[in-house]
């Protein structure tokens, strides 16, 4: 007997049919996961804002407004970027898997050359085979049209309000477009931080599987 036997053509088949259904699988379960974070989150952004009107109309925007708004801010900032970091690795996770499937769609067209023309979906498993994937190519700032980036957006804007607010907290004399302009600053400067380290992660990603079959296996 053979100490490494090999499979039969049917079995192999069996074998990338199984592990097709399994990546299609593992990345409904990304989507599903980041779908009910990115939800959490909204919701207590929404919570949060609806118990500051509560309290802003309560204490006539007094300290007890401020005090408040000072520690439900951090919190929530806190809760958006963990929520901002896990819907980025679960992103990454569908690319992976994305990349997987495209693989295993090449063999089908190694075994059965006459389909390929059936397959609408790319047997590349390079970014633009994932492009293709997709309907079109990606520009530079999909990035902010992903979970991760509108999460970014949001909780930039929630990072340079709390800014804003501590600043006219403890110097209440300042003209009111001074908190503006400096809350205006952090927001500019979460946002490129958050987008910064979404692209390392992509780019880091990326890096980490390389390609197999490159875009020119689907002219």
């Amino acid at each position: 007997m053979s100490e490494n036997p090999s499979a039969e053509p049917a079995q192999v088949v069996t074998i990338m049919t199984t592990e097709h259904f399994t990546l299609q699988t593992a990345r409904s379960g990304t989507i599903s996961d980041a779908n009910g974070r990115s939800s959490l989150y909204l919701s207590s952004v929404s919570g949060v804002l609806v118990a500051l009107a509560f309290v802003g109309q309560v204490s006539n925007l007094g300290t007890a407004f401020y005090l408040f708004s000072l520690v439900l801010f951090p919190s929530l900032f806190f809760l958006g970027l963990v929520t901002f970091v896990r819907v980025l690795q679960t992103a990454i996770e569908d690319m992976v898997y994305a990349r997987g499937i495209n693989r295993i769609r090449h063999y089908y067209t190694e075994v059965a050359p006459q389909l390929k023309k059936y397959f609408i979906l790319s047997t590349s498993d390079d970014m633009l085979g994932m492009q293709r994937n997709m309907g079109s190519i990606i520009p530079r700032f999909q990035l902010y049209f992903t979970n991760a980036g509108m999460i970014a957006v949001i909780n930039s804007v929630i990072g340079g309000v709390f800014f804003g607010l501590l600043l006219a907290f403890f110097f209440s004399t300042l003209p009111a477009w001074v908190y503006i302009l400096v809350g205006a600053v952090i927001l500019a400067i979460s946002v490129a931080l958050h987008q910064r380290f979404q692209e390392m992660q992509w780019t880091k990603a990326y890096k980490s599987y390389p390609v197999v079959f490159p875009g020119e296996q689907d002219v």
